[in-house]
């Protein structure tokens, strides 16, 4: 059930930096959106593709950067203004060597301040960080305590330099300091992420779970181990597993998140902690990424790009 609306309105505050830390650290929140009824009616999106790509990241200079369908070495690249001019930007073959029975599979990638692009790749279980004109390649992490890491979902970034990494079969969220190359666990508990989105001051981890389904959030400044997490959203019906989700506005007051098989999209108003649209979506997505007045979404046949709901008129 949802807290008295006074407390609910300050703790999400908070998420959006509104207020001053102490003041909700204590707080637990969680929302059952089970009891909230929507404010608005549902849409159905068309299921066009803008793009034909798989995983996928947006740069600050409006650049898309996904992994090839067909061949999950290969990192295209495109400008969101002409997406017919597409090139590739990266192909990890040229750089890596497999035995000749495997082959190299980029589970996520994400575009940092400095516009570099950084994967996460399962086979070889390294971190890389790629220049923005692909002539410099990094290893930043391929174990943690003499284990090597393997499959990966959850790939994001701070402002303060740290990189975070999920890694569902160990249920270990990994946090990497770029400046030292020092990899850290930052859950104390198991959690086995789907994705992770980022608040707009870049002090808050959003982290999207299946078993339990929920979506969890970190404060990434808290030095207090009772304060450093809780739950924002726990989805009770064991159908609603949280896929993807994303920030959809600047100021981090809307959060969206791909529930079930990717067939619906909820959007929640952090502010008031209510849920406001169910949209259906005519096919199966496992991404969600915002970007200026657009929400772009993966399947498994390629991006759809659509409108966000918070810009279409009433």
């Amino acid at each position: 059930m949802i807290k008295a609306s006074i407390t609910t309105v300050c703790v999400f505050l908070g998420l959006t930096g509104c207020i001053q830390v102490p003041q909700f650290q204590s707080e637990k929140i969680e929302i059952t959106p089970e009891v909230i009824q929507s404010d608005l009616p549902g849409q159905t999106l068309a299921p066009k593709f803008w793009l034909d790509g798989g995983v996928f990241s947006i740069s600050k200079d409006n650049q898309i950067y996904f992994v090839d369908l067909l061949d999950k070495s290969i990192i295209r690249k495109a400008s969101l203004e002409n997406i017919n001019s597409v090139q590739v930007f990266f192909d990890l073959k040229e750089w890596l060597k497999l035995d000749s029975s495997l082959k190299f599979q980029i589970d996520e990638i994400w575009v940092d301040e400095d516009e570099s692009l950084i994967l996460a790749e399962a086979q070889t279980g390294k971190v890389i960080r790629v220049s923005n004109d692909a002539r410099k390649l990094e290893i930043l992490a391929d174990s943690y305590d003499g284990y090597r890491l393997s499959k990966f979902q959850g790939l994001m970034g701070s402002p303060k330099n740290d990189i975070f990494v999920g890694a569902p079969h160990s249920a270990t969220i990994y946090r990497l300091d770029t400046k030292t190359g020092k990899l850290h666990v930052l859950n104390e508990d198991l959690v086995r992420s789907n994705d992770f989105a980022m608040n707009s001051r870049g002090d808050r981890l959003l982290v999207a779970e299946s078993q339990p389904n929920r979506v969890v959030v970190y404060d990434l400044e808290s030095t207090d181990p009772e304060s450093v997490s809780w739950n924002l959203i726990k989805f009770k019906s064991p159908h609603e597993k949280p896929i993807s989700l994303s920030i959809l506005d600047s100021k981090s007051k809307f959060l969206g998140v791909l529930l079930g098989r990717g067939k619906q999209l909820e959007i929640f108003d952090l502010e008031r902690g209510k849920l406001i649209q169910k949209i259906y979506l005519p096919v199966a997505c496992s991404r969600i990424r915002a970007h200026e007045k657009w929400i772009y979404l993966q399947s498994s046949k390629g991006i759809i790009r659509k409108k966000s709901p918070l810009f279409l008129d009433p």
